[in-house]
């Protein structure tokens, strides 16, 4: 009797992961296909300008430029949805493909530990998202009062490299483990690197602060999400 092979996917990643990942992809289309009449809406959700922030923050004006945010929403949306926006598309392809390649480790481990489905995709978000925030926030930080404005989701990706690298010795997921605080002297002598090197690489300055940013929040949370599921799940 002949056994019938089904083909593989064409992206091996959980749904969740490739959803994410195609979401921020179909928000680079949709930039593209409106011919820059939704430039500026893009913009103002997801370029984080130290300046606009600091101006904001501090109530001091900006010389040139954007304005300071009106208001907080307009202050601290772009911490979160700068990872819908990039400057090209292999600036996306890069960040999206690492994206589904660390998240599938990360996605499987915290729904190896959650009683759902549905806590897995939130607690996956949350690492992602606050990465992602942890990534403005520290480019902020090495930015006051003004700097370049940053743009793309490799704070959030760099949260993900984080939790895959703090799986190394699986379940449970220790924050001071040798193994990961090597990988990580590794991953912040690497973007220091390209933060010299990244000019003339690529054309452009990289948002190295926001990459470690990322990777320390997302690490940070993963581990916290890690224990606590664990421990509703199975009492450890």
């Amino acid at each position: 009797m002949r056994q019938s092979r089904r083909a593989p996917p064409i992206i091996n990643a959980p749904p969740f992961v490739t959803a994410v990942a195609l979401a921020i992809i179909a928000a680079h289309a949709v930039r593209l296909l409106a011919g820059g009449r939704l430039d500026a809406v893009f913009v103002e959700i997801g370029a984080v300008f130290p300046d606009r922030f600091w101006g904001w923050a501090t109530g001091q004006g900006v010389i040139g430029g954007y304005p300071p945010y009106d208001s907080a929403l307009e202050a601290l949306a772009p911490l979160a949805g700068t990872a819908l926006v990039h400057g090209s598309w292999s600036h996306l392809l890069m960040n999206t493909i690492m994206l589904v390649a660390v998240g599938k480790p990360v996605y499987g481990a915290l729904a190896h530990l959650a009683r759902t489905r549905a806590t897995a995709n939130l607690a996956f978000l949350g690492v992602f998202v606050v990465a992602v925030i942890g990534g403005s926030l520290a480019h902020l930080a090495s930015h006051f009062p003004d700097g370049p404005p940053a743009i793309g989701a490799s704070g959030g990706v760099s949260g993900l490299i984080a939790g895959a690298l703090m799986l190394q010795n699986g379940v449970p997921i220790r924050l001071l483990d040798r193994k990961f605080l090597t990988t990580s002297a590794v991953f912040f002598v690497g973007n220091l690197v390209l933060a010299f090197l990244g000019p003339s690489m690529f054309g452009s300055e990289i948002a190295w602060q926001a990459h470690i940013g990322g990777y320390v929040a997302g690490a940070l949370l993963f581990r916290y999400l890690a224990r606590g599921l664990g421990r509703a799940r199975f009492g450890t």
